[in-house]
């Protein structure tokens, strides 16, 4: 005979409180939350925002919520700092006044005279600088400085996000003409001081889709039994020098951004798509990365150099999927001159892939989308990508070259651009810690000391498991953030001592930064200058491209998930299977099979939930029955609002 729990709930005397600062984070439903840089997240509802808007650096008063276990709710006291100096959204004319309502998700607004309107009308989105921010009863004011997008502009939400976050759609004709000044001047010629590879049997590897090969490989079985590994990356460096018009573009920009419907490059098409992409039987300037590595996934021996190639095949990932784990005899014999390469590349990834788990590397294998959209711009599909082999192969053999690359260079003692991902918080590990020990694995060590392999050969023994997923969401939501950084701090999550970004100089400019200290070495100080002042720009360099790829990052996430709103509008009313993949305060939130993530607040499910959001589960305290992180569910669709960026659904079975 079973027994209902008894659920004793928190006397609101009792609760916790603390003074906590830190970024605030506004939400269009009227709340938001304040991000403290460790801690918890604390909740604060939109008659406790005192004025303050998104992203600004505030104090709260916070307090336990005495229904939500380990969750906070407060009232902001005092605004720290003011982040926020433009807002971007539709210019709306209200009761004889004009108004600017944020695009974003973060319910700000201002107004704006008749004189600071300029040419911009009603129903336009605009970009608007706050000339004065809100107190008491008065709110913030502004004057439009740009005319994002014309009412109606069918590009109208990208545009206006792409503002929002500096984001420019195109190139200044200083930096066009620079560029292809550029392409015309550089001739392709070999010399001594490049190692000419044009003879080795060369290929990129990409999608089906891709237009910029910034990486291409050659592999072969050496008489000793080891392994060569050369990996060419393009020399963008040869075309954009330091402190050119688009060297400094570049720098502005810091990455590419890889939307649905479109790519906004970090370098003109010219030379991202054209001189500086590793097109195939056609021959291109790179830097090379040439390997020895031994059947243990040591490399051995290494030359980094300036090179010339000329790519024998552009191939696809399926195509060479399909060789490799079908055996497809067509493509074999349509590529049989360099399949035997591919063979040996295959085995060389398993090798290295071996060798990286046994250091404790982490491999979070969860699944990724890709949007279909047809010619008019609408999404048809939201189809599931798999990672195969030819994925992972190109992906092991960029790792191990970042790694020597990033080694060689520490110690020769140059400045650098490390990729650094640091150990995870305390608090958050020991979060992890309690919740591995309610499903009976064990973390052995201190909070501020469990290696990677720890987690790892907890990942290894749930490999296939129905519990697999569910740890390794919350092992990633531990994580930290991985930034650049001068220092040499190592990556956690990969077990690597030494970690930079080498492959890609195309889109990133981490990359590009790396290409000059390795050609600062050749050419003694022809690309960077050795004075102390660089030390300090490439710090001030790497603090703003981690805040690029931050907002490249949050782009791509918001334009993705409008394109879902928009496809799942046409289901409302449909149902699925998916997964509980977060436990909230307010609700919880769905991923369905497709990736897409809709959200089912707790007034829908009865407001009768107890949350543990430290134990990722709520429990209905009438039934005892909980719902917890990974949980199988079964939803429908009731709502899907583009304007909002909302999918809502509600529990079909629990």
């Amino acid at each position: 005979m079973s027994r209902k729990r008894k659920i004793k709930t928190p006397k609101r005397n009792n609760r916790k409180t603390m003074i906590v600062e830190g970024k605030l984070m506004k939400n269009k439903r009227g709340f938001g939350f304040v991000c403290p840089d460790s801690g918890d997240d604390v909740f604060v509802s939109g008659r406790d925002m005192k004025g303050a808007m998104n992203g600004d650096l505030v104090r709260v008063k916070a307090r336990e919520n005495y229904r939500r276990r380990g969750a906070f709710e407060g009232n902001i006291i005092k605004i720290i700092e003011r982040n926020s100096q433009y807002v971007v959204g539709h210019l709306t004319r209200e009761r004889g006044l004009y108004l600017v309502h944020s695009i974003n998700t973060n319910n700000d607004y201002i107004m704006v005279s008749k004189k600071n309107i300029g040419s911009a009308e009603a129903g336009d989105v605009v970009k608007a600088k706050i000339i004065r921010y809100p107190k008491g009863d008065y709110i913030a004011e502004g004057k439009v400085k740009t005319i994002v997008a014309k009412a109606g502009d069918n590009d109208e939400y990208i545009l206006s996000h792409m503002a929002d976050y500096g984001i420019k759609p195109h190139f200044s004709n200083r930096v066009l003409n620079e560029a292809n000044a550029a392409a015309s001047r550089i001739k392709i010629i070999p010399s001594k001081k490049r190692k000419d590879y044009r003879s080795l049997m060369t290929v990129t590897i990409d999608g089906a889709d891709s237009k910029d090969f910034d990486d291409a490989i050659s592999v072969s079985k050496l008489d000793s039994g080891n392994y060569g590994l050369h990996v060419h990356i393009a020399d963008v460096a040869e075309y954009v020098r330091e402190g050119s018009a688009s060297d400094k573009e570049a720098l502005n920009r810091g990455n590419s951004v890889y939307l649905p419907d479109r790519v906004l490059p970090m370098i003109p098409e010219r030379l991202s798509n054209g001189e500086c992409s590793l097109n195939p039987r056609v021959e291109r300037l790179t830097l090379t990365c040439a390997m020895e590595i031994d059947n243990e996934g040591h490399v051995v021996n290494y030359e980094i150099s300036e090179s010339i190639i000329k790519s024998n095949y552009r191939l696809v990932y399926d195509d060479v999927s399909d060789m490799l784990e079908n055996h497809d005899e067509e493509l074999i014999q349509k590529y049989s001159d360099v399949f035997p390469m591919l063979t040996d590349a295959c085995e060389l990834y398993h090798i290295l892939s071996r060798r990286r788990k046994r250091d404790g590397s982490l491999d979070f294998d969860l699944p990724e989308s890709k949007i279909v959209i047809n010619e008019a711009g609408e999404p048809t599909d939201v189809a599931l990508l798999e990672r195969r082999v030819s994925n992972r192969m190109i992906e092991e053999f960029m790792l191990v070259a970042n790694k020597t690359v990033a080694e060689h260079c520490f110690w020769e003692k140059t400045p650098l651009a490390y990729r650094v991902h640091e150990k995870p918080d305390v608090l958050k590990m020991m979060e992890l810690k309690n919740f591995l020990s309610n499903l009976g694995f064990a973390l052995n060590g201190k909070s501020d000391s469990i290696k990677t392999k720890e987690l790892s050969n907890i990942l290894c023994m749930l490999d296939g498991k129905p519990e697999e997923a569910l740890v390794s969401r919350v092992m990633i939501r531990t994580m930290q953030k991985a930034y650049y950084s001068t220092e040499c701090l190592g990556h956690y999550g990969l077990a690597f001592k030494y970690y930079c970004h080498f492959t890609s100089p195309i889109r990133r400019y981490a990359d590009l930064l790396v290409h000059r200290t390795i050609k600062n070495q050749i050419h003694a100080g022809e690309y960077i200058s050795n004075d102390k002042g660089y030390k300090s720009f490439l710090e001030d360099a790497c603090m703003h491209i981690s805040e690029t790829e931050r907002n490249a990052m949050e782009l791509e996430r918001k334009v993705t998930k409008n394109y879902q709103v928009i496809y799942m509008r046409n289901h409302i009313g449909s149902e699925f299977d998916g997964v509980v993949s977060g436990v909230k305060s307010h609700g919880i939130y769905v991923e369905l099979k497709n990736t897409i993530e809709g959200f089912i607040g707790f007034d829908l499910l009865g407001n009768r939930y107890i949350v543990d959001e430290k134990g990722y589960s709520a429990i209905d305290e009438v039934s005892g029955k909980s719902i917890t992180l990974g949980q199988p569910v079964r939803i429908r669709v009731i709502n899907a609002s583009p304007e909002d960026g909302y999918i809502d659904f509600e529990l079909v079975e629990q």
